[in-house]
C-alpha cells in the first residue's frame, strides 16, 4: 500500500505527457492533410442488384356517396306579410268653421179627396133554381110481388112462425138493391133474413133524381107481414 502511494506522482505525469503528445499527433495530421489539399475518400461498398417481390397495392378505401340533403318542408304556419309603415299627420285637419246655409225645404204635397164616384162591386150571380124538383126511388115492379106465400117453407109453417118485419133498402143510381137493413124485426131470425134475402133478388126500383134531374142514389123503405097460409 505504502508502495503505490509512492508512485503515483510519476504516473500522472506519464498519462500527461501521452495525451499531449496524441494531442499534437492529431493536430499535425489536420495541418497537414488540409496543407495538401487531398484526403482518400472513403471506400463505399459495391452494391449487388436484385429483384424485389412487388406486392399488390392494397384496394382504394371506399369513398362515401354525398347523402342527397332532404327538402325543406313547408311550413304549415301562414305567410303573414308585415303591414307597410302608417303614417300619421303631425298636423290636424283644417276643420271649416264657418255658418252653412241649407236651402229651405220643398213644401210637401198635401193629398186630395178623391172625387171619383166609388162603384160598389156587381152583387153575386143567384144560385141557379132547380128545373126539377127532386124524386126519390120508387119501385118499377109490384111490391107484393117480392114476398109471398109460396116462400113460407114447410117448417116454418109447422113451427108457425109469423111477424112483420121493417126493412129499409139502399137503392143505386142503376135501379137495383145494392144494401138491406132491418129496421123492425119479427122476432123471428129466419123471417128477417129471408126477408132481406128475397126483396135484394126481385125488386127493382126507378132511381131517385136530384134537381138537375140526373139519376142518383137513393133509399127506399117499407114493411113485410109474413101470415100462415090459409
Amino acid at each position: 500500500m505504502a508502495y503505490a502511494y509512492a508512485n503515483q506522482p510519476q504516473n500522472r505525469a506519464a498519462a500527461i505527457a501521452g495525451v499531449a503528445a496524441i494531442h499534437a499527433g492529431l493536430g499535425a495530421l489536420l495541418i497537414y492533410g488540409l496543407a495538401t489539399g487531398s484526403f482518400a475518400p472513403p471506400e463505399s461498398p459495391k452494391l449487388s442488384a436484385g429483384q424485389i417481390p412487388i406486392e399488390p397495392p392494397p384496394p382504394p378505401e371506399p369513398t362515401a356517396e354525398p347523402t342527397p340533403d332532404k327538402a325543406q318542408e313547408a311550413s304549415s304556419r301562414p305567410v303573414v306579410a308585415p303591414l307597410p309603415p302608417t303614417s300619421l299627420a303631425t298636423s290636424p285637419p283644417r276643420v271649416d268653421t264657418s255658418d252653412i246655409i241649407l236651402p229651405p225645404a220643398p213644401p210637401v204635397p198635401v193629398p186630395l179627396p178623391n172625387v171619383a164616384p166609388t162603384v160598389a162591386p156587381p152583387p153575386p150571380p143567384p144560385s141557379p133554381t132547380p128545373s126539377f124538383d127532386p124524386v126519390a126511388a120508387r119501385p118499377s115492379n109490384s111490391p107484393g110481388g117480392w114476398v109471398t106465400q109460396a116462400d113460407y117453407r114447410q117448417a116454418w109453417i109447422s113451427r108457425e112462425y109469423t111477424g112483420t118485419v121493417g126493412f129499409r133498402l139502399s137503392v143505386g143510381a142503376s135501379g137495383r138493391v145494392e144494401n138491406c137493413s132491418v129496421t123492425r124485426s119479427s122476432g123471428v131470425s129466419a123471417l128477417d133474413q129471408a126477408t132481406c134475402q128475397l126483396i135484394t133478388r126481385r125488386a127493382r126500383f126507378d132511381p131517385a133524381k136530384n134537381g138537375q134531374g140526373r139519376a142518383v142514389a137513393g133509399t127506399y123503405s117499407s114493411a113485410v107481414r109474413w101470415q100462415l097460409p090459409d
